[in-house]
């Protein structure tokens, strides 16, 4: 074994336990399909690489390249980007020859693979804060192999619980769900409010304002959020802690842009040193939803 493959199987011994009950006997190395081994280890590698040898993130996306034509037998082009694309679509049809779905692609700024083995779809309706009731198809996932780079890089403490799907010729159209992060969802607040409002903002803000930035799409979704929760240990206090004036994350840069308008709004002054814990959360809510109106109106004057 490798010093980089064993650096692979000592992080996933400290990976949930649902995770590793999973992944470890088909990325052993006296596992039976040597194809799928391959094509999940090109991706634990690069997560390796990027997170833990500190590799520069092309540097590193070019070798999941080399590895991925590897695994399927692709000419390497030289292109990494295209390279990346073409073979992530057989690997897709690879996984799916046993019995699996892939979800490829960046989930920025790193590469993400998201693999697992079962969905059950159910129908919700969302009701949008200023809007009327939005009829969503939600797609739950179990049995995850991979849950994207996040989820491999804090040990299983965050990742995405879910997104949305619209106009994708290979996927359905609708809100997946990673099904282990919300048990009950009918009454669970989390899944109400930080799934199925949030998501389906996205697919609200795909048909009437085509085009945002994902930055533009992650902001209105978790105004939408803070509208629905009750308390700053809800959520706000996660887009505090997780705020950072980074374009290349969508998620951290839209939580910089809420914390600091609310903090303007709320305290005067910037986010820094902010008393979030003062502030009555009805005062939050209504700020947010300030703050949601006001993008509408931005948004529907460009139309």
């Amino acid at each position: 074994m490798t010093s980089l493959d064993a650096a692979v199987h000592a992080h996933l011994a400290r990976m949930p336990d649902t995770t590793r009950r999973l992944l470890e006997p088909l990325v052993a190395d006296e596992a039976r399909d040597r194809w799928l081994r391959e094509a999940l280890m090109a991706y634990l590698r690069y997560f390796t690489r990027v997170f833990e040898r500190d590799v520069p993130r092309v540097a590193a996306e070019a070798t999941l390249a080399d590895e991925l034509c590897a695994v399927t037998e692709h000419a390497r082009s030289g292109d990494d980007e295209a390279d990346l694309a073409a073979t992530e679509a057989d690997v897709a049809r690879g996984f799916d020859e046993r019995g699996y779905r892939f979800l490829g692609g960046r989930t920025p700024p790193y590469m993400g693979a998201y693999v697992w083995s079962r969905t059950e779809v159910r129908p919700f309706t969302a009701t949008l804060p200023g809007a009327g009731p939005e009829e969503v198809t939600v797609h739950f996932l179990h049995d995850f192999l991979i849950r994207g780079w996040l989820h491999w890089q804090t040990f299983g403490e965050q990742g995405a619980g879910g997104w949305y799907q619209q106009d994708a010729e290979e996927w359905p159209d609708g809100l997946y769900c990673v099904a282990e992060r919300y048990p009950d969802p009918e009454t669970n607040p989390a899944f109400q409010v930080s799934l199925l409002g949030h998501e389906a903002q996205h697919v609200a803000d795909h048909r009437a304002f085509p085009g945002l930035t994902s930055v533009e799409l992650e902001y209105r979704a978790k105004l939408v959020e803070l509208i629905g929760y009750d308390s700053v240990d809800d959520r706000l206090r996660f887009f505090v802690a997780d705020a950072a004036d980074d374009p290349e994350r969508p998620h951290p840069q839209a939580a910089h842009r809420i914390v600091e308008r609310l903090a303007e709004r709320l305290f005067g002054r910037a986010a820094a040193g902010a008393g979030w814990d003062a502030v009555e959360y009805e005062h939050v809510r209504r700020e947010s939803l300030a703050l949601l109106d006001e993008d509408t109106a931005r948004l529907t004057a460009s139309v």
